[in-house]
């Protein structure tokens, strides 16, 4: 179980945070880790007069080696799982998470944690136009769910892809279950992709055999081995 991952990634996001956002200059953003746990984390939290107003917090599983973190969904009352590959899918949560935060300020119409002196209502306006906001609300899917017995936590993962003749994202969102009636596995998998202007969204559920599954699972290793 390597921490050598959790600490290449915590050099590499002491580096990328303090130009991540407009809004990390002029707050006193803190960054903290914590290995005394059994999933150690990444925690972010903005200093106020008395305390510390945490806003994101990133788990690290070292036995799976993998991040991870959990986006509360409104409108569907549930914390979805969002896992990350990579260094920038984990800085665009952490980004995303410090807009949520300063929305919560602006709906409170009032400064709780701030003195005026140090937060006007105008920088919370510039904060939350600088750059996209990233939506990890869960889909629905119009398929057959009624006989399917959700067993895994909801995982979900964000994708950009960048070139010179456009800008590309994928969010995708990955559920298991078992069908009731015949045991099958059952993995949903939902895709929205926006590139520029346009939206497209994709949904499936692949349905496997028990006796399949080993050979799933070994045909995604041989893939991963590839890369």
């Amino acid at each position: 179980m390597s921490l050598e991952w959790f600490s290449r990634m915590e050099n590499a996001v002491r580096v990328s945070l303090p130009d991540l956002c407009e809004g990390f200059d002029e707050l006193d953003i803190l960054f903290d880790t914590d290995t005394t746990e059994q999933h150690p984390t990444f925690s972010f939290s903005v200093e106020t007069d008395e305390e510390y107003d945490e806003f994101c917090i990133v788990f690290f599983d070292p036995t799976n080696q993998e991040f991870y973190s959990y986006h509360y969904d409104d409108e569907a009352d549930l914390h979805a799982k969002v896992l990350f590959a990579n260094l920038n899918q984990m800085l665009s949560f952490i980004h995303a998470s410090f807009h949520d935060y300063l929305e919560e300020l602006d709906e409170e119409l009032e400064d709780e944690f701030f003195d005026e002196d140090v937060i006007e209502e105008e920088l919370v306006d510039d904060i939350m136009d600088d750059g996209d906001e990233f939506n990890y609300s869960d889909p629905t899917f119009d398929g057959d769910e009624e006989n399917v017995q959700w067993i895994t936590n909801n995982k979900y993962i964000h994708i950009e892809e960048n070139n010179a003749d456009s800008h590309i994202t994928h969010s995708i969102y990955y559920k298991l279950g078992v069908d009731n009636d015949t045991g099958d596995g059952v993995l949903y998998r939902s895709t929205i992709s926006k590139q520029d202007d346009d939206e497209t969204e994709e949904n499936m559920m692949m349905y496997f055999k028990e006796e399949e599954a080993p050979y799933i699972s070994e045909l995604i290793s041989e893939y991963l081995n590839k890369r």
